[in-house]
């Protein structure tokens, strides 16, 4: 299994900046809660697993004395350290879920922001293992996608979707290995190293606009996978999306909602 695969998905650099501009903030009560879990208002060292551009990696730098974001694309750790502006406590090392870069017993909390189905569970799941101190703390978060608009709009993203799953399916080779997100609190329970876990749900509410939808949807590496094997944006259905989507009322209530499912667990003692 050659997870150099997952990692050439978040290549190129229009992908790249796309995914940075439009790929949201988690809510901060996800942070909140994993600080109650350690029991602490601010953690030693967090590492942020699969950490992409740092989006997920920056909202830690108020509550951590050091935050380690860990990726395997280098192209997207170029931009996340390019976003480093005053935020001293974040570094960013090339790495992968199975082997992470860091000593044993040596970080309070690993977090996996929509990138734990993109790692082998039972490697990654020990490695996590080696790196927390006891009672550490992992936290999985993900994005239902796509967010709540109204049903127009989502169904306009699911139709586009089921198009790239469709021209997927139809490709003769393996382009990418992905675990069912929802095994990952099973998973968790599974591996043995926990002594704790549950899933549970958050949200959060922004501004809609036309743009951020279609940049959502744009930012998935599915159809990204589809447009570096060569598929024009009208195969896809990009073009008849982005019409949709422009031709689309504005919703009542000018509101996006990004709902995510979360797992905790906490390393046995």
């Amino acid at each position: 299994m050659d997870l150099r695969l997952n990692a050439d998905r978040f290549t190129g650099g229009e992908y790249i900046n796309t995914y940075d501009r439009y790929r949201p903030t988690p809510p901060v009560g996800i942070i909140y809660q994993t600080l109650n879990y350690l029991n602490t208002t601010k953690a030693d060292r967090i590492v942020d697993l699969g950490c992409g551009t740092g989006i997920s990696t920056r909202v830690w730098s108020d509550f951590a004395e050091e935050i380690v974001g860990i990726e395997p694309s280098e192209e997207m750790i170029a931009i996340a350290i390019k976003n480093l502006v005053d935020a001293t406590n974040i570094k960013y090392q090339t790495g992968y879920s199975n082997e992470i870069p860091l000593p044993a017993n040596s970080v309070d909390c690993v977090t996996c922001s929509q990138s734990f189905h993109w790692m082998e569970p039972k490697s990654t799941l020990h490695e996590i293992n080696r790196v927390l101190k006891e009672n550490g703390v992992l936290v999985i978060y993900d994005v239902i996608w796509p967010p709540s608009v109204n049903f127009e709009y989502e169904n306009a993203y699911n139709q586009l979707f089921d198009r790239v799953h469709k021209l997927t399916k139809q490709l003769q080779e393996t382009i990418a290995y992905r675990w069912d997100k929802k095994q990952h609190v099973e998973n968790v329970r599974q591996s043995g190293h926990f002594r704790f876990s549950k899933e549970t749900y958050y949200h959060k509410s922004e501004n809609f606009t036309k743009e951020q939808f279609i940049g959502i949807a744009l930012s998935q590496g599915g159809l990204e996978a589809l447009i570096k094997r060569g598929f024009s944006e009208d195969e896809i259905g990009i073009n008849e999306f982005k019409k949709a989507v422009e031709n689309m009322e504005t919703p009542r209530f000018n509101t996006t909602t990004y709902n995510y499912r979360v797992v905790y667990g906490v390393k046995r003692t």
